[in-house]
């Protein structure tokens, strides 16, 4: 690609209607501190005292989500009590002791990849990013930090960006908020693969507030973890499971379809596009009405860094035509590239 075509930030801004769409990768996330550059949960988590034996249930499970994981080991805990199983003599092993060991495993894991606080932040630079994401009418997130809702929940006069939480009908007064509308029209965030500040309980996706509780939410994920209230995302792993966990959850599902509906033109930023990504690249492809996306590189274009993105722009082309082929007036989908470091997001 000559470099001499790669826009500048400015000038897609320039180019892009009243209504338009972002999607965030985890290069949003670093922008802000390296902290998030070890995205992958699981990886710390095995390499700081997640056993052997037990990333074998992770394992037999095809995935590293930690959710899942949890909930096998809390149901066969139950089974085994219930039929009075007992632990082989002098085994070291147990599911209840594997289960407190994930447990802590995800504990230490969410300390150490994640700021504390949103005064981690400082006000400037949430001002900066909510200038960011102003002109966009969806925000859509590959990640599951809390940058995104920390930065909304600053400037949410300004952004009046809504995510369909809304309070309990059955307990009004409850400290969380349960995912109960659809957004529509109205200018939204959604994660596409769950977030740290989400569980599900009960049958319904909830989502804990600082507002309602006074507390911070690594505290309220912290405390949620002893009672069962375990973090609704999808972890690092291939896009194939990604998409079976994704299409597990009503809100996750909810999101993805969301983004494969958009008509006005995406804006993607920080996003590498590997191929654990492709589950995006193909709703993408599948959605036939998009007719232009802006693609950031934080390279020069013949960087060898940008080869899984140029590569997941041809399948994403390739697919495009097979799912337009047949049609009377098929839309042809227009890819531009853009300088990510163009683009001023925290500074």
């Amino acid at each position: 690609m000559d470099a001499s075509k790669l826009l500048t930030y400015q000038q897609v801004l320039e180019n892009l209607p009243a209504t338009k769409h972002l999607l965030l990768g985890n290069g949003f996330s670093i922008a802000c501190d390296e902290v998030f550059s070890y995205t992958n949960l699981f990886d710390y988590a095995k390499e700081n005292g997640l056993t052997e034996h037990v990333t074998k249930v992770f394992g037999y499970l095809g995935t590293n989500n930690f959710e899942g994981v949890l909930r096998l080991l809390e149901d066969a805990k139950w089974v085994s009590k219930y039929y009075k199983l007992k632990p082989r003599a002098k085994y070291r092993f147990s599911i209840a002791k594997d289960l407190a060991s994930v447990k802590r495993a995800l504990l230490n894991a969410v300390a150490k990849t994640h700021l504390p606080y949103p005064a981690s932040i400082s006000d400037e630079r949430k001002n900066k990013c909510a200038e960011f994401f102003a002109p966009y009418h969806t925000i859509f997130t590959t990640n599951y930090d809390l940058l995104l809702y920390w930065v909304s929940n600053h400037a949410l006069e300004t952004l009046k960006q809504q995510d369909g939480f809304r309070a309990s009908i059955d307990d009004p007064s409850a400290e969380y908020l349960v995912f109960s509308e659809h957004l529509g029209p109205d200018k939204g965030i959604l994660f596409i693969h769950g977030a740290l500040h989400l569980y599900v309980e009960e049958g319904e996706v909830r989502k804990h507030s600082w507002v309602r509780s006074g507390t911070t939410i690594i505290e309220l994920v912290k405390k949620g973890l002893e009672k069962g209230q375990y973090p609704h995302f999808v972890a690092e792993g291939k896009a194939q499971k990604k998409l079976q966990q994704i299409q597990k959850s009503d809100y996750m599902s909810y999101c993805l379809g969301k983004l494969g509906r958009v008509t006005s033109p995406l804006v993607i930023y920080g996003l590498a596009f590997n191929e654990n990504d492709y589950h995006i690249a193909h709703v993408l492809a599948e959605n036939k009405v998009l007719e232009k996306i802006y693609i950031g590189l934080f390279q020069k274009p013949e960087h060898p860094a940008n080869k899984p993105i140029y590569k997941a722009v041809k399948e994403i082309q390739a697919r495009r035509a097979l799912a337009t082929k047949g049609l009377r007036r098929p839309k042809a989908l227009q890819i531009e590239y853009f300088d990510s470091k163009t683009v001023s997001v925290w500074d």
